[in-house]
């Protein structure tokens, strides 16, 4: 390979990190761009400088390839390129290739981009049945003296040496590659084919390709003999594995720690993580060096798809002294918690052993991951070890074991671990008191909640949306309507739009119990400035759905006379409700009611409604 400056791990491993990042962060979305972003522009120029703009954002991409389809916009090959490879980046493989398919084979000014080129021929080699996909763009690739890369012609090869007859494939492709191969790493490459090839059971076309590879110059390292001997000694061939591990000391050459480092980061940033898991496990179970921070990567990515051989990469790497970083750890506890809560706590109780946690934030981390794996003994041995250690337990560390002991309905600890937090003068935060407040109100704890509920305001916590409906709704479900609304009237008291979302879910919850009347009278007492649009349609929804029409006709006749300025996108908002309503009859029987009432005309949309219904 070409040599790589000193910096080129460490940027390759950020590269690596990130691609893992994103993939981990779906319930963070980034920022939905303006409408006016998925619009295509004038000009081929300006459409490919707003494709670059919306290119991270997945939605605006596709709106914006959309759009250009639709305006029969001309597309320039680099914005082909570009946005074939803003898709390949999305994980949209059929379209990616579509779009490269679209790219012409012989144009001096826009050549075939070589990251794209191996970035998709090695997409398409890992994703199954699409070889022969890979295949054409090979052929592209070697007509058009496109360079070939590690990770393109590695992944490619370790897919063509699966099949049957699959080593004479591959050394023909390695006899065509030729001088087109100067950035394949070789010794890599060679690993890649015998690992896949001991992985089909086919060892003695493993062993064979290393003489084979060998004799052309692709240098088996020591990675690859020791990959096929294992192959040979777990088929109990004991004596075939002695021979190769000869071969291994007299022709094998020395792995560099750089090289597979800097295949197992580029498989990773390319989501070829399978591919990397596979590679890196050879280097890790032979033993062979490898950088911390490509370990650390594999830790996080690895998880998603085998948690065990993230687990394996974890404590290699605690093994040499080194710790995960914290990103990295989340993502593997989280995995692990679900259901190897065992695991996990083998990895912290090591973390916790060799001073990985050095302040209160640390231990909450651990302690959060226990809780979530239902392991309270041990988190409470956490707290205990803080305490140990007087790095004074934040309201944060208490709330992660709060949340445990809920989740586990151990309440008798809570109320002990609440009275805990005071004693050692750490002050509840909103949070503390959402999570016993919700809690109770599941169990029916009405005084419990109440006491909770009158301290927030106490210590001057200011109850959130959840708080307030969490009581409110468990109110309703014992029939304690006038609580209920006093609890709603400190929501008005405290804030506009927080009484808004309170309201929607008081009125909701009056419904469930079919207390229409004080449903109503709420609605009729709220104050202008409180937006209740949504709430009203909640209620008339629902008013229908009883058959209790004539209450939703004056309550419909109020909303006029009180709300003039709403009515009509209240109509609108519960005609889209009332649309998939299970019960016909009553809808009918209101859009009639609402025509004799004149509330709506031969010419409205609700008659439209009512056609459908009769049709």
């Amino acid at each position: 390979m070409a040599p790589r400056p000193s910096t080129y791990l460490p940027r390759l491993a950020a590269a690596a990190a990130r691609a893992v990042s994103t993939s981990t962060r779906q319930h963070h979305p980034a920022p939905y761009p303006s409408p006016a972003a998925a619009a295509p522009a004038s000009s081929p120029h300006a459409f490919h400088a707003h494709l670059a703009c919306v290119a991270p954002h997945l939605p605006s991409l596709l709106a914006a390839l959309s759009r250009a389809r639709a305006a029969r916009l001309p597309l320039p090959p680099a914005t082909r390129a570009l946005a074939a490879t803003a898709l390949l980046r999305h994980g949209r493989l059929p379209d990616a290739l579509a779009h490269f398919s679209l790219l012409p084979d012989s144009d001096p000014a826009a050549p075939l981009p070589a990251p794209l080129c191996n970035s998709l021929l090695a997409a398409l080699a890992s994703s199954a049945g699409s070889l022969a996909h890979a295949r054409k763009v090979l052929v592209r690739m070697l007509a058009g003296a496109i360079e070939l890369e590690t990770v393109g012609f590695g992944v490619f090869v370790k897919a063509v040496s699966r099949k049957d007859g699959g080593l004479t494939d591959v050394l023909r492709l390695v006899d065509v590659v030729g001088r087109q191969g100067s950035r394949i790493n070789r010794s890599v490459v060679a690993a890649m084919v015998v690992d896949s090839m001991c992985r089909e059971g086919r060892i003695e076309d493993a062993w064979r390709a290393l003489e084979e590879l060998r004799l052309r110059g692709w240098k088996p390292d020591f990675v690859a003999y020791r990959i096929v001997s294992e192959g040979f000694r777990a088929a109990g061939r004991v004596e075939e594995e002695g021979m190769i591990l000869k071969q291994k000391r007299k022709l094998g050459v020395a792995p560099r720690k750089a090289d597979y480092g800097e295949c197992v980061l580029a498989l990773v940033s390319n989501r070829l993580v399978t591919e990397a898991k596979e590679i890196a496990e050879a280097v890790v179970l032979g033993d062979f060096p490898i950088d911390h921070s490509v370990l650390d990567v594999l830790v996080g990515s690895v998880s998603d798809i085998d948690v065990d051989g993230a687990t394996m990469f974890c404590k290699f790497m605690m093994g040499k002294g080194r710790f995960p970083s914290t990103e990295m750890l989340v993502h593997l506890c989280e995995n692990l918690s679900k259901s190897k809560g065992d695991k996990m706590w083998e990895i912290l109780s090591v973390l916790l052993e060799n001073g990985y946690c050095k302040n209160a934030r640390d231990y909450h981390l651990v302690v959060s991951f226990l809780g979530k794996a239902g392991m309270v003994r041990e988190a409470y041995d956490v707290l205990k070890e803080v305490k140990r250690k007087r790095l004074e337990p934040d309201v944060s560390l208490y709330n992660a074991l709060m949340e445990a002991l809920c989740r586990n309905d151990l309440l008798r600890p809570a109320k002990k671990l609440w009275d805990e937090m005071f004693t050692s003068g750490c002050s509840p935060n909103l949070q503390t008191y959402n999570i016993l407040i919700t809690k109770f109100t599941e169990m029916g704890e009405i005084e419990e909640v109440q006491q909770l509920f009158d301290h927030m305001f106490q210590k001057g916590v200011a109850p959130d949306v959840a708080t307030y409906t969490s009581f409110i709704t468990m109110l309703c479900q014992e029939n304690k309507y006038e609580q209920a609304l006093e609890i709603f009237k400190k929501s008005l008291a405290q804030d506009a739009e927080v009484a808004s979302s309170v309201l929607s879910m008081f009125i909701l919850a009056l419904c469930k119990q079919g207390n229409f009347k004080v449903a109503l009278n709420v609605m009729c007492s709220v104050p202008s400035r409180v937006e209740n649009m949504n709430s009203h349609i909640i209620l008339l929804k629902n008013l229908t759905d009883v058959g209790e029409v004539e209450m939703a006709i004056e309550h419909l006749i109020w909303i006029r006379s009180n709300c003039s300025s709403d009515f009509q996108n209240i109509m609108n908002e519960l005609m889209a409700s009332l649309s998939t309503s299970a019960s016909l009859q009553h809808v009918t029987k209101l859009i009639q009611n609402l025509h004799s009432q004149r509330l709506v005309d031969d010419a409205d949309p609700w008659m439209k409604l009512m056609g459908n219904v009769y049709a």
